[in-house]
């Protein structure tokens, strides 16, 4: 199923009844980190379970798991269903994995009221380039953005715009400054947004980070708990479920972060034109559940 490519327009409305549905969705998540004889990163395993609350009858159990290392950069994403102790569905969900992500990119600035216009990409791998499917499906207008990697992918991430009618311009040192969009898909271990540049963004900037296997995160801790700064989170376990999230909360820095579904449902909003705004995606059960469900429908 790995070569299953989803309806853009119906995952994304798929997740979003996935969120509204919260209420019948219990879960956990784990991430499993390892580390080489040196200390060095080596990889981690996602592992997420949900029981869908089903009124009174058997829940549908939801178990997702993503193997990662570093090595080869790669990782495996396979979804289960089980009711009644019975495995009734398993599938590789590794490519509808990057869809549910980049979908997740762009209902997260619809739902809180952002058009990119100005648009860096920082990183320009698979999921990258998915993530900028996504952008120009939903904004056929796009014809331009910027993008920042270790090297320049004439081959790859280029193409793929240029196919999509995107000039893809590669930006040799990383200047954030001019952006009012800015997409981190990179697996950095040195942080890209420190107390040191914050400032020189644009006061208007709206960043989605989506680091979730980095020791180190891509935005430092004290970044969350500034008052110029917006911070959005997907769902409630991404407080506490990455190591810089865990240390940030440690001290005291999330103490005013907004969910997501909050401003979904109407009983949160934000000011955008006065505050640069973190978008801190992580990855949900809820993006996990949309896919498998419509896999189920294939």
């Amino acid at each position: 199923m790995t070569d299953i490519i989803l309806d853009k327009d119906q995952l994304v409305d798929n997740i979003r009844a996935q969120f509204r549905s919260m209420d019948a969705l219990k879960y956990k998540r784990s991430l499993l980190e390892f580390e080489d004889n040196d200390g060095g990163f080596l990889g981690d395993n996602v592992f997420e379970t949900s029981f869908k609350l089903q009124d009174g009858a058997s829940p549908l159990i939801y178990e997702v798991s993503g193997p990662y290392d570093v090595i080869s950069n790669e990782y495996a994403t396979i979804g289960r269903v089980y009711q009644n102790g019975q495995r009734i569905f398993e599938a590789d969900i590794k490519d509808q994995i990057q869809q549910r992500t980049a979908a997740m990119v762009w209902l997260s600035f619809d739902a809180i009221g952002h058009t990119p216009k100005n648009i860096l990409v920082i990183g320009a791998g698979k999921l990258a380039a998915e993530t900028v499917r996504y952008l120009k499906h939903f904004m056929p207008g796009l014809s331009s953005l910027d993008y920042h990697a270790r090297n320049a992918r004439p081959d790859t991430f280029e193409t793929t715009c240029s196919e999509l009618g995107i000039a893809a311009t590669y930006q040799t040192n990383l200047d954030m400054s001019a952006y009012d969009t800015i997409i981190m898909v990179t697996n950095t271990n040195t942080p890209l947004i420190t107390s040191d540049n914050v400032e020189s963004l644009a006061e208007n900037a709206v960043i989605a980070s989506l680091c979730t296997t980095s020791l180190v995160g891509e935005i430092t801790g004290e970044i969350y708990g500034r008052k110029d700064v917006n911070v959005i989170f997907d769902y409630d376990l991404t407080r506490r479920f990455t190591p810089d999230m865990k240390k940030a909360e440690e001290a005291g820095h999330l103490s005013d972060v907004t969910y997501l579904n909050d401003i979904m449902n109407g009983e949160q909003s934000i000011d955008l034109a006065a505050k640069r705004t973190i978008l801190r995606l992580t990855g949900t059960p809820m993006q996990n559940i949309a896919v498998i469900e419509m896999l189920r429908d294939q």
